[in-house]
Order: C-alpha cells, then sequence, then structure tokens
C-alpha cells in the first residue's frame, strides 16, 4: 500500500495517464495520478509523469519513502541525514528546520559560490547538512537499513537534427506548444499571464489566451516595459493590470521575499517578480509565466556575444568550459579573498559549474553554454525564484515552455538556428510569428530589468545598507571597512559594481531572518 506523504505541482499529462492507467479523468487530482502512477510503475513512476512536480510517497509494503523532483527544476525538493542515518524529508527547508531533528548551522561555503553567483547552484543549500534533491532525480529511503540511493531518470541532452530548416523547425515548435496548451489549464480556472514587452510571454498568452496580463510598472521609463506590455495585451484582447513598483514597495518586501524564499538569492528581479505575483494574485488564481524559453532556445545575449567574439579575429578565444559558469558572474575570488573574512575558496564556481553537466569532445560552445544555463542558473536562480514568490503570495505558477515535450524539439534544433551574430531565439521567434505580430516576435531582448541600481544610491535607502554593511552580522564574515568602501559614489559608478553591495545586502537581510 502506498501513501502520498506531500505532493506540489501540476502533472500535464492526465488525459494520457488516465488511458495508461485505465482511471477515470479528473482534471484537478494531481497527487492522485501520481498515487496511480507509483501503484503501476513503482520507483520508475517520474518517468511517466510530465509537467511540474515534487512528491514524497511512502511504501508501506516495503517500508521505504519514494521522492521525486521534475526535470527542470519547477517544484523544490529538500532532505536531511541525521547522525542515526535517519532522514527527514521536505517540500520546504522550513519543514526540516521545524522537524526537531536539524540543528541550525550556516554553510559559509555557501556564501562564498553566492557573492559570485547571486544564488547557490548544485545539491548543497546554505543550511549545512541540508540537500537539495536536484532536477531529474529520485531518491529511495529504506527504513529498515537505514540506506538511500540517488537516481537520475531524465538528463539533459543535445540531440541536433539537421534535416529541418529554421522556418520547419518553427512550424513544429507552434504546432506542439499548440497541441499541449490546453494540457496546462484546468476548465473554470481563474487565471491571468505574466506580461512582459518581450516575445516569451506574449506567445505564450497568445497561447493560453487570458482574460488578465500582469506587469510591473516604474516610473523611472528606462526600466518601464509596462507601455509595451500593455499594447502586446491590446493586440491579445486581454484586460492589462500594471502593478506598480515604488521603491518603498520595493525594499519594503525584501526580507518578507527571503523569508519566502528560504536562501539569500539575489537576482534583483526577484522582489519586482514577487510584487507582480502579490498584484496579480488580487485577479487570479492561476498565472502563466514564460520561463523556459530563453535557456531551452538560446535566449540570451551571451549567446549572441560568444559568435561575435568567435568571429573576430583580435579575440583569444578560450574553451567555453573554462570560464563560462552560466548567466551571471558577480565577484572574482580575489574580491571574496579580501572582503570575507573566512575565504577558503576550496570548491570555486567554475568547479561547481562543471559538475553539473558534461558533455564529449564533439560538442560546440553554444551546446555547451546551454547545457551550462540550464542545469546552473535555470535550477538556481530562476526557477527558485517563479516557485518560491508565487507560492509566499498564494498564486499558482505554471510554465507550459517546461513541458518536456517542447525540450524534445528544441534539443533537435541546429545551434546554427538558435542564435546568430544578431539575433537570438531564432526559430522561437518565428515560432512566436505564427501568432503575435512581427514587432513583437522580433524585439530586441530586453529583460525583466529592476532600477534597484538607480534606488539603492537614493536616500534613504542607502543609510538601510549602510547600517546593515556595519551591525554585527556582518562583522562576522565581512570586512567591513571594505564594506564601506563599496558604498561610495567612485566604487558604485564602475559597471556592475552595484551587484557586489546587492548580493551582501541580500545575504545579510536573510541572515538576519534565519540565523
Amino acid at each position: 500500500m502506498s501513501e502520498i506523504k506531500n505532493f506540489s505541482g501540476y502533472i500535464s499529462n492526465k488525459k494520457e495517464l488516465s488511458k495508461m492507467l485505465d482511471i477515470p479523468f479528473d482534471a484537478k487530482d494531481d497527487a492522485g495520478y501520481v498515487k496511480a502512477s507509483y501503484d503501476r510503475w513503482g520507483e520508475e513512476l517520474a518517468e511517466h509523469l510530465q509537467g511540474m512536480f515534487s512528491f514524497i510517497i511512502y511504501d508501506e509494503n516495503e517500508d521505504k519513502t519514494v521522492c521525486a523532483r521534475d526535470r527542470f527544476g519547477n517544484e523544490s525538493m529538500y532532505y536531511y541525514v541525521a547522525e542515526d542515518k535517519s532522514v527527514v524529508f521536505g517540500l520546504t527547508i522550513n519543514e526540516i528546520l521545524n522537524s526537531g531533528v536539524y540543528k541550525k548551522e550556516l554553510n559559509e561555503q555557501a556564501l562564498e559560490l553566492f557573492l559570485t553567483y547571486s544564488y547557490l547552484p548544485g545539491s548543497d543549500t546554505f543550511f549545512k547538512g541540508i540537500k537539495k534533491l536536484m532536477p531529474g532525480f529520485v531518491l529511495v529511503y529504506k527504513n529498515n537499513d537505514k540506506t538511500f540511493d540517488i537516481k537520475r531518470y531524465w538528463k539533459l541532452t543535445y540531440k541536433g537534427d539537421n534535416s529541418k530548416t529554421a522556418d520547419e523547425y518553427a512550424e513544429l515548435v507552434n504546432n506542439t506548444l499548440n497541441e499541449l496548451v490546453d494540457d496546462w489549464k484546468i476548465e473554470g480556472e481563474a487565471y491571468g499571464n505574466f506580461l512582459s514587452g518581450g516575445v516569451d510571454s506574449a506567445y505564450l498568452a497568445a497561447l493560453t489566451k487570458p482574460k488578465y496580463t500582469f506587469s510591473t510598472a516604474y516610473d523611472n521609463k528606462d526600466f518601464d516595459e509596462s507601455e509595451l506590455a500593455a499594447k502586446s495585451a491590446e493586440f491579445l484582447g486581454a484586460e492589462h493590470i500594471r502593478v506598480k513598483v515604488t521603491p518603498e514597495d520595493y525594499f519594503g518586501v525584501v526580507p518578507e521575499a527571503m523569508k519566502a524564499m528560504e536562501q539569500p538569492l539575489a537576482d534583483a528581479s526577484t522582489i519586482a517578480f514577487y510584487l507582480a505575483c502579490r498584484g496579480a494574485r488580487k485577479y487570479v488564481d492561476v498565472c502563466y509565466s514564460g520561463e523556459g524559453a530563453d535557456e531551452l532556445f538560446c535566449g540570451y545575449h551571451a549567446y549572441v556575444r560568444r559568435l561575435v567574439n568567435s568571429n573576430n579575429p583580435d579575440y583569444s578565444s578560450a574553451p567555453v568550459e573554462t570560464y563560462y559558469i552560466g548567466n551571471t558572474k558577480v565577484m572574482s575570488e580575489k574580491e571574496k579573498s579580501k572582503v570575507l573574512k573566512n575565504y577558503k575558496g576550496d570548491v570555486t564556481p567554475l568547479e561547481l559549474a562543471r559538475s553539473l553537466y558534461d558533455f564529449d569532445d564533439n560538442t560546440g560552445d553554444l551546446t555547451k553554454m546551454w547545457l551550462c544555463d540550464l542545469n546552473v542558473w535555470f535550477e538556481g536562480d530562476i526557477m527558485l525564484n517563479a516557485e518560491k514568490m508565487s507560492k509566499a503570495n498564494g498564486l499558482i505558477a505554471r510554465t507550459p515552455f517546461l513541458d518536456s515535450r517542447i525540450y524534445e524539439v528544441a534539443s533537435l534544433i541546429p545551434t546554427e538556428y538558435e542564435a546568430s551574430l544578431s539575433e537570438s531565439k531564432i526559430v522561437f521567434r518565428k515560432a512566436a510569428a505564427h501568432m503575435i505580430p512581427d514587432e513583437v516576435a522580433f524585439r530586441k531582448k530586453l529583460g525583466f530589468a529592476v532600477p534597484v541600481r538607480v534606488w539603492m544610491r537614493e536616500e534613504p535607502f542607502i543609510s538601510q545598507i549602510r547600517e546593515l554593511f556595519n551591525s554585527e552580522n556582518a562583522s562576522k564574515y565581512f570586512d567591513t571597512n571594505l564594506l564601506n568602501d563599496m558604498l561610495t559614489d567612485e566604487y558604485l559608478d564602475q559597471p556592475d559594481n552595484w551587484r557586489k553591495v546587492w548580493c551582501i545586502y541580500i545575504f545579510l537581510i536573510w541572515y538576519g531572518i534565519y540565523f
């Protein structure tokens, strides 16, 4: 007999499972499908599930616990091995912290890695001994002999198939999305879409046809995409809601956002997304979000830059795997060795990144970057942000671009159809142009920019940061004289130095909450 101890997520292939398992279709009983799948396939059940999920199942007959996490890390899963070799499981870290078994201790190595990444990829967490089950893995714990085994049921691979043209692949992408999008809906739900000025969210909204769309809006027009989003919403026939974000709003919710995040995440868009979720929840229960399009279809500027540099005879091209760690690189090892009191450098960000993905001798540079981003940045930053910030506001965020049926198509597309010297996401944009205007489909990527780099230099926010940088907590881990130097105009005038300040600020906010 099996029992679902905990479940979170959305199973998108319930119709298919109903036929395979010979059970009545129930659009809302996701956990029931997981249990029925376990009763049929045992530990191999995750291979048969599509969508976003993490779950804990207890098998009474074999006295074992089976846990799994979806392919891309939409939903989190954590575990802790106690001294007596018993294991505590949780879909959140707080479940383990509140178990009475775990004694809280900071993982200082995580802080070193965080200051470069601005997030923490990999299986470790900021809590020493608490581990993250990685996407695409199943954990089986046997109670009788207190042993556990972690097995990979799915792995990202690049298959590159030159048998189709870019236009043919675009048509395949569009057809596949149109076929699967209804599998991500439940009839009668109140739902909307997050909408920026870019192609991903507009394409997804054209597919899902929401009543409402939502974007953040700022007084600073250099960062505001809400006007472009409103134009896309008008074309789509949706009512557009602009969630106004002021610096007071933004800084005011940082502590509650970091409490909900459970680990520090210094992506500036995290706090803005928290506020967007709070605004959307006033109108809908479910919101569709475009995570995955950039990662699956090579949408980041880094891919174009790599091609440009590779074609420049004056550029000394080092192998990607010798320097690329994913989409962010904040502090160098030299910088960290100066600002941290207890710097050890036992594991460098590059070593960690390389441990999370692999490739053979025939793998091209863009494919290596693609694999790195999906295994490192995507799981550690993008998906954690989407999951934690939506749940903190009682909102269900769904990500149809991460249906593995779309991945199967994306993995076939040759890299020359993904990015060029001037354009990213070539095939994806062509696919989107089937459903949205060319001016949106081929608009230059803007990103989810937030004016925090401007706001943090203004009062009262710079004084709040300075106070935290001179606190007792800061003095435990940092050279506070150097922290104060980082708040000078001379330092902050340098490009991207604000990110270094923001990383430390976010860590100290989080540390004050949890320690």
